[in-house]
């Protein structure tokens, strides 16, 4: 009798083993892939956090003259930067609550506060171009563009804006989009 308790007691013994070793490879596999999940979602960090709920990233310009960009959201943080330019693009790059992290076509970057932005759209122009008086190569020009000159855009085709100027005298003509900083809506 002994050895066919023996034989029982092995039996029951490799059964237990057995299931103990299925069960720990199916909490392995299951940690991995929950953890996998996990782990994904926490890495995808915020853009927004309690801001507007607009697309981010997006071309706003400046409502005044002077404007300070600061290197956090809130007074407390030290100001970075001055712009000087009322209508200045800017990409707002990321927001948290009325802050908006903003750079601008030099790769600046800092906090603005939302007050001091206006969604009016404005653009920079990258590179010397001409004013055409239609969205064409071969159309005449009305005007020589210089870089860092500051526009209203006022709508975009595919591949050209038409734009606004405004210095002694108002021009209105169409310029290709790939020479505008701020031509994208979004």
């Amino acid at each position: 009798m002994s050895s066919l308790f023996k034989v029982n007691a092995m039996n029951i013994y490799n059964f237990k083993f057995k299931n103990m070793f299925c069960y720990s490879i199916f909490l392995i596999i299951s940690f991995m892939i929950y953890s996998e999940n996990a782990l994904s979602k926490t890495t995808v960090s915020k853009v927004s956090i309690n801001g507007s709920g607009l697309n981010i990233p997006r071309i706003v310009s400046l409502k005044n003259s002077l404007t300070y960009m600061r290197s956090g959201p809130g007074k407390e943080f030290p100001v970075k930067f001055e712009l000087k330019q009322k209508g200045y693009p800017l990409k707002i790059i990321a927001e948290y609550h009325n802050w908006r992290k903003v750079i601008t076509s030099n790769d600046i970057s800092g906090w603005v506060h939302t007050q001091l932005l206006s969604s009016v759209r404005t653009g920079l122009i990258t590179k010397t171009t001409f004013l055409k008086k239609i969205p064409s190569n071969s159309s005449n020009s009305l005007a020589k563009l210089l870089p860092n000159l500051l526009i209203n855009i006022h709508y975009c085709k595919e591949k050209w804006c038409n734009i606004e100027i405004v210095k002694s005298k108002v021009y209105v003509g169409w310029v290709q989009k790939e020479n505008i900083w701020g031509s994208t809506k979004n």
